[in-house]
Parts: C-alpha cells; structure tokens; sequence
C-alpha cells in the first residue's frame, strides 16, 4: 500500500483534530507541523508527536503529498494557493475565502494548477447527513420541496477573542456555511434567490451580528430556512457527571433540521441524538393526509462526532483518497457556490433587500 507524506498547518484545536487523523490513517506515513512562531510549532508539534517543519520547508520538500490547513481564516487562500502551486494536494477548512473575490482567486489557481483541492464540509461524511442523503435519493419521502433548520446555542467565543472580533456577517460564513451547505446538497438544485435578516445585536462586544435568519430559494421551487441565534442557551459548564450533548438537550441548545418532501419528512436532532422519518399517505380513518413515524435511529454518545461532525473522518477519506491518485469528493467549485451563498446572505443582510443569487445583485 502507498503510504504518503502529509503536513498540518496551523495547530490548535482544529490543527489537533487533522493531526490525530494523519497519525491514525493507514495511508499516512509522516506527519509535519507548522506554526509561524517556531517556539509554539515546536511545543505543539511536541505535544502531538509529530515533526515541526518551516513554512518553505514544507512547501519545498516533494515527499509531502498533502497540505491540510487548519490556520486563521485570514490565510487560508495564500496557504492553499502556495501549496497548489507547489505541487500538493490541499485539505482547506473554510471559509475558502475571507471576500467573495478571494474565494474565487482560489478557484483560479485550482484551475490553473490542476491541483486536488477540498474544502471542508466535513457534514457530507457525517452519519446523521449522509443518512438523510440517502432517504432522499431513495425517494422515501418524494420530492424535497422543504428545509427547515433550528440551531440555537450560547455564547461560547468570549470576549476579546478572534472570533468576537470577527466583523461583518462573520458567524455566517465560519459556522453557518457548513448548514447552508448542506441544505444545498439536500435538495441538489440551484439557487435563485437569498433574503437574509437580523435583528438588533444582544451581545454587545461582538464586532458582527450574533443571529441569522437566511431563506433561499431553489430553481425547482424549493425553500430552505436556516435560523441562528448565538446567546439564546444556557451557559456550558461541564458536569463530570455527563458528556456536553447529554447536559444541554433542554436548556435552550438546539441543533434540528427538518426536510419535508410531497411523500413524508426526516428530522435529525442533534441533542436528541436521534434521526427520524414521517411517510405521508391517505389513509380510510380520517378524510385528509396522514402521517406515520416508520423509521427512527438513534446513537451513543462515543458516537455524536462520527454522526454529526465527522472531520476526522473525512480527512482519513481525503487522505486514502490522495495516496490513491483520485480526484476530490466533493469538488471546489460545489464548495465555492456554498461560499458564495454566505457573502450573499450577508450582502442581504447589510441592504435589507432579496439578493438574486447569480448576480449578487439585489431585487
């Protein structure tokens, strides 16, 4: 078996999480670590076990194969775009842009090079999303015409971190983007129009808006509704007693998102930990459309990041997919059209006006 070279780029909690799948992948041989201040990169690489190596070492050593970032969204085009050029293939976190104009720079050089680049929308390889997937391309609940998503949680960035600082519609495109994403794999249609509002800020020391209410609409008449709101929910303290899902099911933290099709609905429930599906038929007991339970699936909790946030999953698969030669998943062209919803939710939001989604002019 082909084993390949890999390097991590920026190494905090993220950073972590792209360590531990290149050290547990069978198709990883060694892993590199970097850091722009060499004392951290040497401490963190330490920490890790793994070997801590200079920005132009890593770009110049040809037995690295693959380049995963995980460094400050303010980098990531300039780090990707360097590694491309230089021949690896390139795992990029999102925002694949901080602008729309950086977003599509990025492109360009992906084409330009003919490099593997994805980015990543880690739920397309989470068990909970690939399962409604398929309820879908089985048309066990007909045509999507709805998505509904409820994600309510507390203030956990801080004040005075990089994340409070951020600016803008920022909230959309760091967390936000991996949902609308989805909601657009759901229905695989494209987007006509987005209309995005957000009420007057609660949380005083952010630099961007702390709540979204984005609705897109598709070419084949569907809807789609992602509400957010970043306060609502009871503050996290840990209880050694019970994991963090366990403890924040009903106080306020939800994570729900409902797709309705013209033959039954699915819901998946992340503090529930559970997915499940309504079939809808006529029925001789009462004179209108009725409505059945008929699948549910539930997990463990050793289970919620394999279910509903499956980075390293899907950075194991990115992996055996670069020792093998194979072109990426999902391509970042797809990638880029989700990006490309969040600056125009975000352009809605700034002039209170529908955005139309080809242009990004608005109506």
């Amino acid at each position: 078996m082909q084993k390949i070279n890999v390097a991590v780029l920026g190494l905090g909690g993220m950073g972590k999480t792209h360590v531990e799948a290149a050290i547990e992948s069978p198709y990883v041989d060694k892993v590199y670590g970097f850091e722009p201040d060499e004392q951290l990169r040497n401490t963190r690489c330490s920490e890790l076990g793994i070997i801590p190596a200079g920005y132009e070492e890593i770009l110049q050593n040809k037995d690295i194969k693959l380049v995963t970032i995980a460094s400050i969204n303010e980098v990531h085009v300039k780090q990707a775009s360097d590694a491309l050029r230089a021949g690896k293939a390139v795992l990029c976190e999102k925002p694949m842009g901080m602008t729309l104009d950086e977003a599509e720079e990025l492109i360009a050089v992906e084409k330009e090079t003919g490099g593997f680049l994805q980015i990543g929308f880690e739920l397309h390889y989470s068990k909970m999303y690939q399962t409604v997937k398929e309820w879908i391309k089985a048309g066990l609940i007909g045509k999507p015409v709805l998505s509904d998503l409820r994600y309510y949680c507390c203030e956990f960035h801080h004040k005075n971190s990089w994340r409070s600082h951020g600016t803008g519609s920022f909230l959309i495109g760091e967390k936000l983007s991996h949902y609308l994403d989805l909601q657009r794999w759901f229905f695989d249609s494209e987007i006509n129009n987005v209309y995005s509002v957000s009420a007057p800020q609660v949380v005083s020391y952010f630099n961007h808006r702390d709540n979204h209410h984005i609705t897109t609409t598709f070419a084949n008449g569907e809807v789609a509704t992602l509400n957010f709101i970043m306060y609502i929910a009871e503050t996290y303290h840990a209880d050694p007693l019970l994991d963090a899902v366990s403890k924040q099911v009903d106080d306020g933290h939800y994570l729900q998102c409902y797709i309705t099709g013209t033959a039954g609905a699915i819901e998946t429930d992340v503090f529930k930990r559970r997915i499940r599906r309504w079939k809808f038929y006529d029925g001789d007991e009462y004179p209108c459309i009725q409505s059945d339970i008929v699948e549910t699936i539930t997990f463990d909790h050793k289970d919620d990041l394999e279910f509903f946030h499956n980075t390293k999953g899907q950075n194991m698969h990115i992996m055996e997919l670069v020792a093998k030669g194979l072109p990426p998943e999902v391509s970042a062209s797809d990638a880029f059209k989700s990006m490309k919803l969040c600056f125009a939710a975000e352009k809605s939001e700034d002039c209170g006006r529908i955005i139309d989604f080809n242009t990004l002019e608005a109506l």
